[in-house]
């Protein structure tokens, strides 16, 4: 079994990854079991599970979602674990997440088993951050559509989805 890593540099806004990651997920048969921010919301863990398929025997994997201000970036790491297998089994996994990144528009990369401790280094430095007073996020993306609705809605104004709190 084992697990395998990937890692993406996005210049493109938190809330943005966000939005077509979840939308990503609802489109390709994965659930998004958690979903945690840390206290400043500049950092995102989601854990995403997809179940038995005729090409999979199911795959967790867990997203680390973090905006770093300073540079404008928003870093990615994916940990990908079997639920069971090994060899041919890394072709599902490996196939979803070059389109996810191929949906993100950023260049695919192969899944690889070293952790990569400068992405560590970067969450820990943005989760460390303290957040700007007065600057609250005033939008939220549907994770169903995609739509950018505002913070205070309940239900996405395009496709009528409950929005996460």
């Amino acid at each position: 079994m084992g697990h395998k890593f990937g890692y993406y540099s996005l210049k493109m806004p938190l809330e943005e990854v966000l939005s077509r990651t979840q939308f990503f997920w609802a489109s390709n048969s994965g659930i998004i079991n958690s979903q945690t921010k840390s206290p400043n919301s500049l950092l995102y863990t989601l854990i995403i599970q997809r179940n038995l398929s005729m090409m999979s025997y199911g795959e967790t994997y867990t997203m680390k979602i973090g905006y770093n201000p300073v540079d404008e970036t928003t870093y990615v790491s994916v940990e990908v674990a079997l639920s069971m297998g090994y060899g041919m089994q890394w072709l599902k996994p490996q196939g979803i997440m070059k389109r996810w990144a191929l949906e993100l528009g950023t260049t695919p990369m192969k899944l690889v088993r070293t952790i990569a401790p400068n992405f560590i280094k970067i969450f820990n430095e943005i989760q460390n951050i303290t957040p700007q007073p007065g600057i609250e996020e005033d939008s939220i993306f549907c994770p169903s559509c995609g739509k950018k609705n505002n913070r205070n809605n309940t239900f996405c104004q395009e496709c009528g989805t409950k929005l996460p709190v």
